[in-house]
């Protein structure tokens, strides 16, 4: 049998899935959103994409992977169940192989959550990662969640802008006093804030308080790439995610850290990981290629 290698990407508002055969990178259906932390039953949704597929080997990029011994348990669990070659990585390892195509640098990924990784060849650094509660600053949650926060700020009379808040309430659909109760019972459920990181990217082009909040999350997402440069080095800087969609953030975000968009996307990352090999023809065109939110 051909070989048939998969590659997932797998993400807070959905998960990427490619087939390489025969030096082609095809599109699959997308799969749910996953993360190792935060979804119940993570390992039988891989199962079902990998079954489904016909992979003779996959490989898988998955949020909320926190030690090398839990992706090694994973990917020894799902070879057990599907009865191909299985690596699960972390979801920046991925996206670095693809950003790079295998080669040095640094990537920051900014979707649902925000985070960067970088090899020099022999050494790997990280930085972010640590989730919606800890940290996760200029993804699409904390624009989503800094965006809630400042309308509240508005209708409280202390700061914001009328702007921002009638284009939050009209997005969420319900008075603030409704949201501010689901997001507290139901905290762990990110999807409720993350759409309004469009919200607030798209008025960014004419609201001066909207503009300040997608230039810190700019800011943030450079300090990541500065943090993993200060340890491996001055390697050169790719961006992947929904969140790099907004011209502003992009603008703001390349001009501090002389970053490029990613040769390819982390699901073809993925692929890579299990063993794909691609002529560079074959690689579909990554500016716009991520699982995460659509921002901007």
């Amino acid at each position: 049998m051909a070989d048939r290698i998969l590659g997932i990407d797998a993400g807070g508002s959905g998960s990427r899935v490619v087939l390489v055969a025969a030096g082609e990178v095809t599109e699959l259906p997308a799969g749910p959103p996953m993360n190792a932390l935060l979804t119940n039953g993570f390992a039988k949704e891989l199962e079902k994409i990998i079954r489904e597929s016909g992979a003779t080997a996959a490989g898988i990029g998955m949020p909320g992977m926190r030690s090398a011994r839990h992706s090694r348990d994973t990917g020894r669990t799902l070879t057990q169940r599907c009865g191909v070659p299985v690596r699960v990585t972390g979801d920046g390892e991925t996206a670095q192989l693809g950003a790079f195509l295998g080669g040095p640098g640094v990537v920051v990924i900014a979707g649902t959550g925000s985070n960067a990784i970088g090899r020099d060849g022999s050494r790997m650094a990280r930085a972010g990662g640590h989730g919606f509660l800890l940290g996760d600053e200029g993804s699409a949650y904390w624009l989503g969640q800094t965006a809630a926060r400042t309308a509240l700020y508005w209708a409280d009379g202390m700061g914001g802008s009328a702007a921002l808040h009638d284009a939050v309430v009209a997005a969420v659909g319900c008075p603030l006093d409704e949201l501010i109760i689901k997001v507290n019972t139901h905290s762990a459920e990110r999807h409720i804030l993350t759409p309004l990181a469009p919200v607030l990217t798209a008025l960014a082009r004419t609201d001066p308080v909207a503009r300040q909040i997608a230039e810190q999350a700019a800011d943030h997402l450079a300090a990541l790439a500065e943090a993993v440069q200060r340890r491996l080095g001055p390697l050169p800087v790719a961006a992947t995610g929904g969140v790099f969609r907004s011209e502003i953030i992009w603008d703001r975000f390349a001009s501090r850290t002389g970053a490029v968009r990613a040769q390819a996307s982390p699901a073809v990352g993925a692929a890579l990981l299990a063993g794909a090999r691609l002529p560079a023809s074959s690689l579909p065109a990554a500016a716009s290629s991520s699982s995460s939110s659509h921002v901007g």
